[in-house]
This record gives C-alpha cells, sequence and structure tokens, in this order.
C-alpha cells in the first residue's frame, strides 16, 4: 500500500512519488483510496511549517480520472466537489493546482457516466465547454478528446438533439482547426463517436448522414490526413446506421459497405479489414428491411461467413448473433418456407457449435444457440401456417429444457420462453380436438411456471394465456376452464390495460358486471376502475389510501388444481 511505497523511495517522498502512488490506487479502481492519499497530502502540506509535500495539478486529475471511471455512482459528484475544491485553491493563491484542459474533461467523463439517469448531463457538459472556449490561455481551451466527451456525454443521455449536436460538433472542430486552433484537430476517434450517435438515434436519414460522415474521412484521408483514416470500426458503425434507419433500402447499402471493406482490404489498406460484427451488422439491416428476400439475403451473407471460417478466417466466423439475426430475418420475409428455414439455421448451428467445442482447447463455442435463439425458432414456429404448431412448440420447448438440463446454461428457458410459447398455442387451428390439445399444453406450461423458482409471469404473460383461451376454447362448453384461469389471473394481481381488454374482449359483459359488482357498460370501464387487488402488481397509478405494498405473484399449485376442478365438471 501506502506505506510500502513510500518506504521504498530512496530519500524524502517528492511529487512525483505521491503521484506514482496516487496513480496505482487509480488503476487499482480505487477512487477513495486516491482521495484519501490526496486529502493526507493536503493537509499534511497545510500545517504549520508546510513539512509535507503539496499535491499539483496532476495529483488532482489523477483522483478526479479515478472517480470517473469507477461505476460508483457517487462518481460524478466526487468530480464536481474535487474541481471545486482544486478552484479554491488556485484562487487562494496556489497555481500548481489550477484546473487545466484534462481536469475539465475528465469531469465531462464523469457527466457523461451518469447521462442516462440524468436527463440534464449534457447541458452540464456544454457550460464546462462554453467556458473553456471562453478562455484565452490553450492550456485551458477545449481539444478534440474534449469535444469527443461531448458527444459521448449526448450521446449516452438519449435525448432526441443528440445526433444533430454530434455533427454539429464535428462541423465546428473543422471550423475551430482551419481557423488556428491546432488543438482541436478532427481525428478518426470523434467521426466514430458521432457517427455512433447516428446509428443509436432515431433521427430522420441516419444511414445517409452516417455514410456522409464516412465519406468525409475518406475525402480527408486521400488528400493526406492520416489522422482521418476510416477504421473497421468506422465502416461497421456506418452499417448499423443503415440497418437501424428504417430506410427501404437500408440493407443494400449496408451491403455496399460491408463489400467497400472488402474492396479495401484487397487494396493493402490496413486500416480496414470486414469482420464478424459487420457481417452481423448487415444481416440485422436485412432482418430490418422486411423484405420478402430478406431471409435469402441474409441466409446468403451466413453462408459466406462460414466458408470464411472453414478457409481459417476465423476473423469472419459467425456467432450465435448472426445466426439469430438470419433467423428474423427469414421471419420478416413472410415466406412460406420461413419456419423450414429457420429450423434449418438452428440444426446448423447445434452442429457446428459441437465441431468448435471439440476443437477448442476452452470447450466453448460462441455460435451456439443461446435463450433468445431459441426463442426466435419459437416466434417462427407462432408465425408460421403449421397445422398443429403447438405440437412443434412444444418439441421445441422440450429439447430446450432438456438442453438446460445436460448443462448448458445458455439455453435456460425465461419468461420469453413461455409467452410466445403460449402465444404459438394459442393459434393452434384444426378441429374442436386439436385446440383442446393446445389448451392443454398451454394448462401444462402454466403448471410449469407456478412450480418454477426462477421464473415469474410478466405483463405479457396472462394476455397471451388468455389469447389462449379465446382462440381455443368455447365460452360455454369451457366455462368451468374459464372461470378457473379468470380467478387466478385477479389473484397474480397483473390485471393491466392490455389483459383487460383481452378479458372483455372474450368474456360475457354480464360475467364482468357480476365479478366487478357493478352494472355499467364493463367497455366504458378502463383499468383504473378495477379493484386494486386486480392491478396490485402492475405499474398501474392509482391513489390509494396508506402505504400499500404490491404483493409477490403467488407461488402455488392453483393451476394444478384448476385443472383437477375443470375436469371433474
Amino acid at each position: 500500500g501506502e506505506r510500502m511505497v513510500l518506504s521504498m523511495a530512496s530519500s524524502a517522498p517528492d511529487i512525483v512519488t505521491y503521484n506514482t502512488l496516487l496513480n496505482i490506487a487509480a488503476r487499482a479502481g480505487r477512487p477513495e483510496t486516491a482521495e484519501g492519499i490526496l486529502d493526507g497530502m493536503i493537509e499534511k502540506s497545510s500545517r504549520d511549517g508546510g513539512g509535507g509535500v503539496k499535491p499539483d495539478v496532476v495529483s488532482f486529475n489523477t483522483v478526479l480520472s479515478a472517480w470517473a471511471k469507477s461505476k460508483n455512482p457517487k462518481g460524478k459528484l466526487r468530480t464536481e466537489q474535487i474541481l471545486l475544491r482544486m478552484q479554491e485553491m488556485y484562487e487562494n493563491g496556489d497555481t500548481s493546482v489550477r484546473p487545466d484542459r484534462a481536469s475539465l474533461t475528465t469531469v465531462i467523463t464523469a457527466i457523461t457516466s451518469a447521462a442516462r439517469s440524468d436527463g440534464s448531463a449534457p447541458i452540464k457538459a456544454e457550460r464546462i465547454v462554453d467556458r473553456m472556449e471562453a478562455n484565452d490561455e490553450l492550456s485551458l481551451r477545449p481539444d478534440v478528446v474534449t469535444y469527443t466527451s461531448l458527444i459521448k456525454c449526448w450521446n449516452e443521455s438519449g435525448r432526441p438533439r443528440a445526433a444533430d449536436r454530434a455533427e454539429e460538433i464535428v462541423k465546428s472542430l473543422h471550423q475551430r482547426y482551419d481557423d488556428g486552433h491546432a488543438e482541436c484537430k478532427p481525428d478518426t476517434l470523434v467521426y466514430n463517436v458521432a457517427m455512433n450517435a447516428l446509428a443509436k438515434s432515431d433521427a430522420p436519414n441516419t444511414g445517409e448522414r452516417a455514410e456522409a460522415l464516412l465519406n468525409r474521412m475518406q475525402d480527408h484521408y486521400y488528400a493526406g490526413d492520416a489522422d482521418l483514416a476510416p477504421t473497421t470500426q468506422s465502416f461497421s458503425t456506418a452499417i448499423q446506421a443503415w440497418a437501424r434507419s428504417k430506410n427501404p433500402h437500408g440493407a443494400t447499402k449496408a451491403e455496399k459497405l460491408l463489400q467497400t471493406m472488402h474492396d479495401l482490404e484487397a487494396s493493402g489498406d490496413g486500416n480496414v479489414s470486414p469482420n464478424t460484427i459487420a457481417y452481423s451488422t448487415c444481416i440485422l439491416a436485412w432482418r430490418n428491411s422486411r423484405r420478402s428476400d430478406a431471409g435469402e439475403r441474409a441466409d446468403a451473407l451466413l453462408e459466406k461467413m462460414e466458408g470464411y471460417q472453414e478457409k481459417g478466417l476465423t476473423d469472419l466466423k459467425p456467432n450465435a448473433i448472426a445466426y439469430t439475426n438470419a433467423m428474423e430475418a427469414w421471419i420478416s420475409s413472410h415466406q412460406s418456407n420461413s419456419l423450414e428455414k429457420v429450423e434449418a439455421i438452428l440444426e446448423r448451428m447445434i452442429e457446428r457449435s459441437k465441431r468448435e467445442c471439440e476443437y477448442s482447447e476452452s470447450g466453448y463455442s460462441d455460435s451456439a444457440p443461446t435463450t433468445t435463439t431459441i426463442n426466435v425458432v419459437m416466434k417462427a414456429i407462432q408465425n408460421s401456417s403449421h397445422p398443429t404448431k403447438h405440437v412443434k412448440a412444444e418439441q421445441l420447448l422440450n429439447r430446450m429444457k432438456q438442453l438446460y438440463e445436460d448443462g448448458d446454461s445458455r439455453v435456460k428457458p425465461n419468461i420469453r420462453t413461455y409467452n410466445i410459447f403460449f402465444s404459438a398455442c394459442a393459434m393452434a387451428e384444426g378441429n374442436s380436438e386439436n385446440r383442446q390439445a393446445a389448451f392443454s399444453l398451454v394448462v401444462n406450461a402454466l403448471i410449469e411456471l407456478q412450480d418454477s423458482n426462477h421464473l415469474l409471469p410478466d405483463a405479457y404473460t396472462w394476455p397471451a394465456v388468455w389469447k389462449a383461451c379465446q382462440n381455443l376454447l368455447d365460452v360455454k362448453k369451457d366455462f368451468a376452464w374459464i372461470n378457473r384461469i379468470f380467478e387466478l389471473t385477479i389473484k397474480s394481481g397483473s390485471v393491466n390495460e392490455l389483459l383487460f381488454n383481452n378479458m372483455r374482449g372474450f368474456l360475457p359483459p354480464q360475467y364482468l358486471q357480476k365479478k366487478l359488482k357493478t352494472k355499467e357498460d364493463v367497455h366504458q370501464l378502463t383499468v383504473h376502475d378495477l379493484p386494486p387487488e386486480w392491478t396490485c402488481n402492475t405499474k398501474i397509478r392509482r391513489k390509494r389510501k396508506g402505504n400499500q405494498k404490491s404483493h409477490p405473484p403467488r407461488r402455488t399449485n392453483e393451476v394444478q388444481n384448476a385443472r383437477s376442478k375443470a375436469q371433474t365438471k
């Protein structure tokens, strides 16, 4: 610790020794320790006689950086307080601790870490930059690192203006550099961060705007500016912007950029090389395109990746994300053979991941199916026209549970698995016997949920169950079942607006009036008119007396009991 480092000094510890100690604490992720050392330096040096070592701006900046990089929720507040302390000491005559560009940029970084929960974060960061811009001293003026941090702050905040502001900042950097501010020379990183802001934005034309930034980088680079060399990340980010752009030609544009990456690599450009991320994002673009050929185009890219892997190009091997996105592309294409293609991809995943595990020292494969993958296959079954989709869904759920029981924790069923399963069963077609069989599977799955120690119904579970009731049961013949499901539903306290609409769209109005003890038209009621115990586990806001707490969903065998009662009637 501190004593050991100080004892290693050949003479009395000086500022270099202390700053080294501060840096060790900061790199170890211990901001409290670093600040404690700083406090000790200040206290000892301020005593009569000034026998201690006074901290300098490097000392303070190291502690600021330690707090800014920490995941401690106090980080933003501590950096602001330390900066204020620096300013006060400087105003009292200690010029060695005057805040500089690094100090202020680090505070912006700390503000950025809290931007998701603090909507005013980018405004605070802008004010700091404004004060820096107004300063005549070079050491205090913002540089390209400062502006990059500012874009990150806007990006993390999720504010609608983030993308626009990112473009404005890049433009202003070029202007400030042209005006003689050499510290503001734009570089690849600030462009990549700006394109990332566009890629994450829901603003219009983000694909075109991101590619425009990429083209501007290339123009400067080919004109001799090595600081603006586009990288693999630059292209991948532009591809992501097209993938999320909602532009009907976004996927085609994304694939064109992917081909450009191949062309640049072939030309000997060492900065750009297509990789798994670029391909996976391009497949995502086809998934989001919702074009009728989306599945075919995504699958073609996936097969290319598999071919590259066979040639030993591991940087281009498909992972679970690529496979899953290709499945989603087939689903969105609405082809008659979409389910068949999705199931074929799943089998390829399982087979290839087994081979990879056999030849891998770690025994791990990043192309193995995950819970999300299986859920997407379940979704494909739900959306298919298969005549016995409930049977398909049950087979997949059982396979998933078996894989998990055999030790594959990556395919652990979650509540979304069951919600999609319920929805798939709800869409079963055929005669009454077929529909009864499908509903029986719904009941069995409900029993599993009741018995589970880790799965809790969410806002979509009961609506899916009621959709199954509506589609598979006869309101008169199967009323015993319906009444028991109703009782279980209201006991769960999970009746939200969506669920209430499902229930009153299926149940006889007189039945609901009796349950609600009202003569009013149930179709004129809202979820706020329901008894509190029906909605106590939802996010519905209502004025209640006292300090009522929501109740956890019941963990009983009520579904099993319900089945027994219904079968005896």
